[in-house]
Formats: C-alpha cells, sequence, structure tokens
C-alpha cells in the first residue's frame, strides 16, 4: 500500500529490481548503489541518501556485520494460510487472536478474502524434533490446541506452509552518516503482539526527519533528529521485549487475562500492545506499577517463577549450546 501510494505522490518506482551491493561514502562522498532488475539490466545511483528498509533481508547490517543474534531470545515458526477459518463476529472480525500451549503459542491473524494467517511459534528444540513433512507436523501442531482446532475445522490450508528459525536479532546501529536503517532491518524480536508494522512506521517518521534536515543543511536540525531517531529505534523494541521475553511465563499470562484497573494498569498494558508509545498518552505509571506486580506475585510462586525462567533459559540457548550439550 505505501510502496503504491509513493508511487502515485513523487518517487520514481523500481519493480523487479534487486539491490546488489551498496557504498555508503562519507561526508563529502555520496552512497553508490548498484542494482539489477529482471533482465540483467544494471543500474547505478549516487543518491544523497540510502534508507535500508529491506526487512529481514537486513542488507546494510549484513555488510557492515552489525547484525547479530538476540541473545535474550530465541524461536522458531511454522505458519500457513487458511480460508474459511472461524472468526470472531462483526467489528470484533479482524481481532487477532493468541492460543497458548504447551511448546509456544500460536496467531490467528484474519486477512482479506476470507484468508487468515496462523502460525505456531515454537521453541528450537520442539522445531528440531521433527520427523515427518512440514505440512503434517504443522497440522499435528495445530491440534495441540482445542481451542485453534475448533476454529479450523472446517478451514483448508491454502498453500504449503512455511518454517523460519531463530528469526530475533538486532543491529548494533541504526544509523550512520548517509544512512538509516527502519523497521526489520535494524531489528526483529517476535511476532506476539504484531508490533514490527507499528514500529516499522515510527521508525520512518522519525527517519524522515533526520533526511529532512540533512538535504537542507540544517546540521542542528540534523542532529536533534538523529537523536531522536535513536529514541524511537531503540525504545519501541525495548518495551515491547520486556513482554516479549515474560510471554510464556505463568504470572504473565494470567496478568494478561485479567488485568488490573488500578493504578491505570489495563489502560498502560492496552496503550503499550495498542503501540501508542510515542503518543501524548501517559502509561509509564501505570507500566511500572503492572511490572511491579508481576515481580512480586512472582515472588509470591517462587517455585514456579524459578522453573519456568530455567526452562527459558534451557529453550533459548542457541545451536552451538545445544551442540556442546549433546557431547
Amino acid at each position: 500500500i505505501l510502496f503504491r501510494r509513493a508511487a502515485r505522490v513523487v518517487a520514481e518506482a523500481r519493480e523487479n529490481c534487486r539491490v546488489r551491493e551498496v557504498e555508503l561514502g562519507d561526508r563529502t562522498t555520496p552512497p553508490r548503489v548498484l542494482a539489477t532488475d529482471s533482465d540483467g539490466t544494471t543500474h547505478e545511483w549516487r543518491p544523497k541518501f540510502v534508507v535500508d528498509a529491506t526487512g529481514r533481508e537486513t542488507f546494510i547490517a549484513n555488510r557492515l556485520k552489525v547484525k547479530r543474534r538476540n541473545p535474550s531470545h530465541n524461536s522458531s515458526a511454522m505458519y500457513g494460510h487458511f480460508r474459511n477459518a472461524v472468526r470472531d463476529c462483526g467489528k470484533e472480525e479482524g481481532n487477532i487472536i493468541i492460543f497458548w500451549f504447551d511448546h509456544g503459542w500460536f496467531w490467528f491473524i484474519p486477512l482479506k478474502d476470507g484468508v487468515t494467517s496462523v502460525g505456531a511459534v515454537v521453541w528450537p528444540y520442539y522445531m528440531k524434533a521433527r520427523d515427518k513433512a512440514l505440512r503434517e507436523y504443522f497440522m499435528e501442531t495445530i491440534a495441540m490446541s482445542p481451542a485453534l482446532s475448533e476454529r479450523l475445522a472446517g478451514a483448508e490450508l491454502v498453500a504449503e506452509p512455511e518454517a523460519t528459525g531463530n528469526y530475533s536479532y538486532v543491529s548494533d546501529i541504526c544509523q550512520g552518516e548517509n544512512f538509516i536503517l527502519v523497521g526489520d532491518a535494524y531489528t526483529f524480536i517476535d511476532p506476539v503482539f504484531s508490533s514490527g508494522v507499528m514500529l516499522a512506521m515510527n521508525g520512518g517518521f522519525a527517519g524522515a526527519d533526520v533526511i529532512d534536515a540533512r538535504l537542507k543543511g540544517d546540521a542542528a536540525a540534523e542532529s536533534r533528529a538523529r537523536s531522536r531517531f535513536d529514541h524511537v529505534m531503540r525504545v519501541g523494541p525495548k518495551e515491547f521485549s520486556w513482554f516479549i521475553y515474560r510471554v510464556t511465563n505463568p504470572t504473565m499470562r494470567e496478568l494478561f487475562m485479567e488485568p488490573s484497573e488500578k493504578a491505570n494498569m489495563k489502560k498502560a498494558l492496552l496503550t503499550v500492545l495498542a503501540g501508542d508509545l510515542f503518543g501524548k498518552t501517559r502509561f509509564k505509571p501505570g507500566l511500572y506499577a503492572f511490572r511491579a506486580v508481576y515481580y512480586l506475585l512472582s515472588l509470591a510462586h517462587l517455585r514456579r517463577s524459578l522453573t519456568a525462567w530455567r526452562r527459558r533459559m534451557f529453550n533459548i540457548r542457541d545451536d552451538s549450546e545445544m551442540r556442546l550439550s549433546r557431547g
């Protein structure tokens, strides 16, 4: 949608054109971009500024070797599209639904034309245990959730499911002299709260201010805009991460199911999950209260909390640690 809009308004849009190389230049030398279109023709551009919006391809971060695995999170996912899944009714039809199960959680995201995206986010050990075709394993996994299975009882899988592993990452930088990284080109944590588009849009707005000041030659405004951009890119994922890292904890599940109205905790929770992190809503006090209650309840159920913590630490180990543990 945004791509088409940009093409209609002002941008020169190129489709089926793949960037092959980027030289980022410096303050006196403009960047250089090489790309190849569908018929093999090579194009070269000398832009004044580069925006990396390549998503999980993380083009610039990979070339600068600043992308690293997120040491605090490690998940794998299987996902597919279903037609005729049972959705909620009326205004609730487009609601995203989350289902928990023993090995992780499922997303249920209604799309257009009666298609629903369904995915299972699981700990890596569960994906490594797969001993059959992905489609069969995916359907067996769905069967572990009676509530989700009921919604998919009359649904049809419209294409073969796909899988991805260990997709949580972060880059050490989000900007440079002649470039910025926005959205998943900078970091990706987990799809549990469907925050990706919101975070990318916020980053895009803040990044536009950087570019505007740079092109106008206003050094003071550019410095302020870069500070703001850095804040937006880092704070958004950080706020969501606190919840994501604890979403499988029993205490967090209980708080999610029945958030308290006291101290504006429910309002703060909804504000964060709705993505209103940089607006005028005053949510910090309620958020701090929510976290305090979480920690107090965790202490009250210390044995359960320690068991959940140990399980999480075991499950987020990277592949090298898992190989070593097996001798």
